[in-house]
């Protein structure tokens, strides 16, 4: 725990709406601008009052040392329930801890190694649907895949009839939310706007989807040796208590929306990566042909292929889906010397931290050799932080470091990756996930793997 004395300073804004406007319009130039200002910056928007945490020692009291004195913030959390009820995004305290406590096993990383096949198979499926010369909407390209590989992985479930509509409404999901954190007054959830209607349409198609998997899980009693079984069965060991269906439906989506959208958009920042940047490319595919020589790639390979796994990492450095994280004051508590008050906002910015140039040097390039030799051990925890940390630290990050590198693997051997024009530039657009704005329209290229060309 840090019991330095850290800068606070203050951002002045309107005198109504405080520095809203420029959270709205450049909500990661405001980010990143605020985090190079002082460790601690104290801003409103609107009525919230809101502290911007920027230093690796106070994001670690924040995260770990001071989660306690924390809470969900209520306008995220009543913006997530209204998608996925009451889940491990939107829970607290007791019922918190015995849902992560409940599903954590299915998660560990003997249990992913279970799935690596599964990831391998479905993005070989993937490159044989394409054609050399093809253009193509990466992204989407993406989100398909690791949609299907979650759905596969999970919960067993067919997903080729329900892929399409998932796809469709989490951007129309993630859109509704974000101008509903946006907005200077809240508009009530009884009041029927067309907005409140198409989110509850959309979340009730997402819904049934799940609902339906359970119902037949359910009645087979099968088990899939998936976590829709175990949380169809499982009993708390220190409760005895079962998960209703509402509350496994909560789950279901949080880890499915969670577990394929973050994924999609790292593995698109990859590959408008190696278009850009020949060398890197060229460095990525010697490593994927020397080391499989054509084969699909599997668990035990992850180890000899560091470079795969470099790239994979600095595009989640750059990238970072969850580029935002938000909590609440639920009670007063000092950090870096001041004193917080009660029912404030915290936030901290892993797209900011990743960005900081007291941190990194130049640190815009992507540049995966920064991870060479591992070298994220030697850093501070909170100089590097993609999936979070402390006690609510990400519960996918183990299937993520498996899953990506695994599709890069696979897919690098077979295709590499071309911009549509020279003078093609990537926008991000903050949602509640980081995207790329208009999508990632690249041209694909047929390669042949070294080794089996010979």
């Amino acid at each position: 725990m840090s019991t330095a004395t850290f800068p606070l300073i203050e951002r002045k804004g309107h005198w109504l709406t405080g520095c809203l406007r420029a959270f709205r319009e450049d909500r990661l130039g405001f980010l990143a601008e605020s985090a190079r200002i002082a460790p601690i910056v104290g801003f409103r928007l609107g009525h919230r009052r809101v502290y911007l945490i920027s230093h690796p020692d106070l994001i670690r009291d924040l995260l770990v040392t001071k989660h306690r004195h924390l809470a969900r913030d209520p306008l995220v959390r009543r913006i997530l329930e209204k998608t996925l009820g009451v889940g491990l995004l939107t829970s607290e305290g007791e019922e918190w801890k015995r849902h992560r406590r409940m599903i954590a096993p299915a998660l560990h990383l003997q249990q992913v190694r279970g799935y690596a096949d599964s990831m391998a198979r479905r993005a070989l499926a993937l490159t044989e649907r394409w054609h050399d010369g093809q253009q193509a909407d990466v992204e989407q390209e993406m989100d398909g895949l690791t949609l299907s590989i979650v759905t596969a992985a999970l919960f067993r479930v067919d997903s080729t009839t329900h892929t399409a509509t998932v796809a469709a409404t989490v951007p129309a999901l993630q859109a509704i939310a974000t101008r509903q954190f946006d907005r200077l007054l809240q508009i009530p959830d009884w009041f029927p706007t067309p907005e409140y209607r198409r989110q509850r349409a959309l979340s009730d198609t997402l819904g049934r989807i799940v609902l339906e998997a359970i119902h037949r899980r359910r009645a087979s009693g099968a088990d899939g040796g998936d976590l829709l079984t175990m949380m169809v069965h499982m009993t708390d060991a220190e409760t005895g208590a079962r998960l209703s269906d509402e509350e496994i439906r909560a789950e279901v989506l949080t880890l499915y929306l969670a577990g394929y959208d973050t994924t999609a958009l790292t593995l698109t920042y990859v590959w408008y990566h190696l278009a850009r940047q020949p060398e890197i490319a060229a460095r990525f595919h010697a490593e994927v042909d020397a080391v499989l020589g054509g084969r699909p790639p599997g668990f035990d390979d992850l180890e000899r292929l560091p470079y795969t796994r470099m790239v994979f990492k600095e595009a989640l450095r750059l990238y970072p889906a969850a580029y935002l994280m938000v909590r609440a004051a639920a009670e007063p508590f000092d950090i870096g010397g001041h004193r917080i008050p009660a029912n404030s906002v915290l936030m901290t910015s892993p797209y900011a931290m990743h960005r900081h140039p007291d941190l990194w040097e130049d640190p815009e390039r992507f540049d995966p050799d920064r991870f060479a030799e591992n070298a994220e051990r030697r850093w501070h925890t909170f100089k590097y932080f993609p999936f979070g940390g402390g006690p609510h630290i990400c519960i996918g990050n183990q299937f993520a470091l498996v899953e990506g590198p695994l599709i890069l693997a696979t897919i690098g051997q077979r295709y590499r990756f071309a911009l549509m024009h020279p003078n093609q530039q990537l926008e991000l657009e903050p949602q509640i996930t980081l995207g790329p704005k208009g999508g990632m329209p690249l041209r694909l290229h047929r390669r042949t793997p070294a080794r089996e060309a010979a």
